[in-house]
């Protein structure tokens, strides 16, 4: 009874442990990361080129992005004779640097989405496997034949059913 009870206790840990074959779960979360990491270093990669040849930001009427301060002004006298006090012009502004922080910020954000679906995902296919080939090596040990049981939301059902067609046909 004790062994019964201790194999429910370690399939109910093993059903709540995310990382069941760490190898296969690091390579698939890793891949899916290296999508977005490649995504991030081509879109910087054009912002750069956008930094190193500028051209106007704004249509051909308006011009380049400059930052205005406001604490110092000028005083500038218009076509009709007005006072009209300016801000003192500042930093002028490119494409690069405009959108890299922002880039790099929902990147980040988008990495570590990535990661948490990848390892939700991929548990759904590691768990399936992982719990075909125990079974498998179970029975072959000469254990019990028993059919194989995953979860409903699990990957490779119909890989399971045809298994365990094969276990009650051949088997038993």
């Amino acid at each position: 009874m004790t062994d019964l009870h201790t194999e429910k206790d370690e399939k109910k840990q093993l059903r709540w442990r995310y990382y069941i074959d760490r190898k296969f779960q690091n390579v698939f979360i890793l891949r899916f990361s290296a999508i977005v990491l490649l995504v991030v270093a081509f879109t910087l990669g054009i912002l750069w080129m956008i930094r190193e040849n500028p051209y106007p930001l704004l249509s051909e009427e308006g011009g380049v992005l400059i930052s205005m301060s406001t604490e110092q002004t000028l005083s500038c006298q218009s076509a009709d004779g007005a006072i009209v006090q300016m801000g003192v012009p500042g930093r002028i502004f490119n494409a690069f640097d405009l959108y890299w922080v922002p880039i790099v910020f929902v990147s980040s954000i988008n990495l570590v989405l990535l990661v948490v679906f990848g390892l939700f995902y991929s548990h759904s296919m590691a768990g399936p496997v992982h719990n075909m080939r125990k079974t498998l090596q179970e029975m072959a040990e000469g254990g019990p034949v028993r059919p194989i049981r995953i979860r409903r939301g699990d990957q490779f059902q119909e890989l399971v059913d045809d298994i365990n067609t094969l276990i009650e046909k051949r088997v038993k």
